[in-house]
This record gives structure tokens, C-alpha cells and sequence, in this order.
């Protein structure tokens, strides 16, 4: 088992990050859902039993021959909810994805406002369906559920199917926001080329 002073990659984690030669054959290769390293994936690496069906589910997220949101969409759900969750780690591996399928900086810039903020149609650069996309973010991180009111309008603006796609999403990153804030997974080291190897590794939803 690695230790911390044995392993670089590793200054605050609380447990340690498994050596690939180490985990199963099918395990290991779930981890390719990205070309390079994340600490995350393999902090949850270390559960042999969940961590495949976990690493297809956030890997469905990464395509978007699976994912149904449109990519922007997904991104502004995981942006708000690690702003919201204080998931400084979830929100700096998430924001060079956002740039890179251009959201626009006044969204990047405006993540953290209030709610009321959010929701006041005479302000921010928030489009009717980013706005029923950050309520149902706030509510679901707030109380565990929705008002009547928000679901109703976010099936007519997105439809049934992309709303129940948006809570699983927000259920996905506040899952793994869990992980990182609980076990103090370690920021990543600096990856050369990041953006191009995240425009073949992230897809926009077809």
C-alpha cells in the first residue's frame, strides 16, 4: 500500500491511491474513460465492487452519444452544484470542459450568484432553460427534492426525460463532491495539453 511519503501524487488523501498493475484487468480498464490521470477515479477505484458501475455511469456522462443534455447544460448542472457543495477540486476539473465547449465567461463568471439573483429574469446572462436547470440544482442540494411548481416547469421547457436526467446528474456530482470533500482527494498535477486531450475525451452531445 502506498504511503504518502512514498507516493507523489498523494499530500492530503486520506487513503491512498491504488497502483493500476494492482487492480483487476476490468477495473483498470474503466479508468480510460479519460486519456489521462484524475485522482478522483482512482480514489474510487479503490471500491473493486462499485467503482466499475460508477466509472460507466460518469464515463455516460463523458459521451455524448449517451448523455442526452446538451453539453453546456451538463456543465452549467455540475458547475453550480460543485459551487454549491464547495467542491473546489469537482469545480477546477470541470471548468477547462466548460471552456472548452465555449460556455460563455458571464455564465463562468456568474456560477455562484444567489439564487434570487439567478432567478430574477432582468438580470444575469441565464436563458429560461439554464434558469429551471439552476432550480432544480439549488432545490435538490438544499432539501433533497423539488417544489411541484419547478419540476412542472422544467418538463415543459426540457422535457420528462431530460428531467429526470438532470437530477440523476446532479446525484452523480454531489456523489463524487462527497468523495472528494470526505477523503480531501489530492488537487491533480498539471496536465500538458489538457484542453485538446479533453476535446476527444468529452464529447458534445449528438
Amino acid at each position: 500500500m502506498e504511503t504518502k511519503e512514498n507516493d507523489p501524487f498523494r499530500k492530503t488523501c486520506l487513503v491512498p491511491y491504488p497502483k493500476l498493475d494492482e487492480l483487476p484487468p476490468s477495473l483498470r480498464d474503466k479508468l480510460n474513460i479519460l486519456p489521462f490521470r484524475r485522482n478522483i477515479l482512482l480514489t474510487i477505484a479503490n471500491s473493486h465492487g462499485l467503482a466499475p458501475h460508477l466509472l460507466d455511469l460518469i464515463g455516460a456522462c463523458f459521451d455524448g452519444t449517451q448523455r442526452g443534455l446538451p453539453t453546456l447544460e451538463w456543465q452549467l448542472i455540475v458547475l453550480r452544484t460543485a459551487t454549491n457543495l464547495k467542491a473546489k477540486y469537482e469545480y477546477d476539473v470541470n471548468l477547462p470542459v466548460a471552456e472548452v465547449h465555449n460556455m460563455p465567461q458571464e455564465k463562468i463568471d456568474n456560477i455562484a450568484s444567489p439564487t434570487s439573483v439567478i432567478q430574477d429574469n432582468t438580470q444575469g446572462p441565464w436563458t429560461d432553460r439554464d434558469r429551471v436547470l439552476l432550480r432544480l440544482v439549488d432545490e435538490q442540494l438544499a432539501n433533497y427534492t423539488n417544489e411541484e411548481k419547478t419540476v412542472r416547469d422544467a418538463v415543459e421547457l426540457l422535457g420528462t426525460d431530460m428531467v429526470v436526467e438532470v437530477i440523476i446528474v446532479i446525484g452523480i456530482y454531489a456523489l463524487l463532491a462527497r468523495v472528494i470533500k470526505g477523503l480531501r482527494v489530492d488537487d491533480d498535477a498539471e496536465i500538458p495539453g489538457l484542453k485538446e486531450k479533453l476535446k476527444g475525451a468529452i464529447t458534445a452531445t449528438r
